[in-house]
């Protein structure tokens, strides 16, 4: 298991740590782009535009992740890379809980109880990497959620 912390009280930066890892999840302000630090090494997140529903995982050597959401009105994400093809997708229409479902197998994403930020990733994704990433947008997708619901 995956325990995802949120950074601070007011913050949507997370650190993720459990099967032996550690990330630290950052968010930009005033864009949907970020960085991932997985077990010390640095990952931009790049968003296509800001109309478009794609996002790029990058190292300084290449593209290890795409995600492309598939419709404007489902919180579905298809993730393709490191020989992986994975969809991440909302459990249910009304809750926060996500799942992710790679190769046979399953890896959910949850809220320790609706009134918090703090999450837990059980299952498995086989890649921690992708775990992060998919972690990564599912705080994007928590985060819209919010920012929506206050306006």
């Amino acid at each position: 298991m995956i325990e995802c912390l949120p950074a601070g009280i007011c913050s949507w930066d997370y650190v993720l740590r459990g099967d032996g890892h550690e990330a630290r999840i950052v968010f930009n302000w005033m864009s949907e782009q970020g960085r991932l630090w997985l077990d010390g090494r640095e990952y931009r997140i790049e968003k296509d535009g800001p109309f478009s529903g794609s996002w790029r995982m990058e190292s300084d050597e290449a593209t290890l992740f795409t995600a492309r959401k598939t419709s404007a009105f489902t919180r579905t994400f298809e993730i393709a890379g490191a020989g992986v093809q994975a969809t991440l997708h909302a459990a249910s229409p009304f809750g926060r809980t996500m799942v992710v479902e790679t190769g046979g197998r399953q890896c959910v994403i949850a809220p320790a109880h609706p009134f918090t930020r703090r999450a837990t990733m059980s299952g498995t994704c086989g890649d921690f990497r992708l775990a992060a990433f998919a972690f990564w947008l599912t705080g994007l997708v928590w985060r819209r959620a919010a920012n929506s619901g206050s306006s």
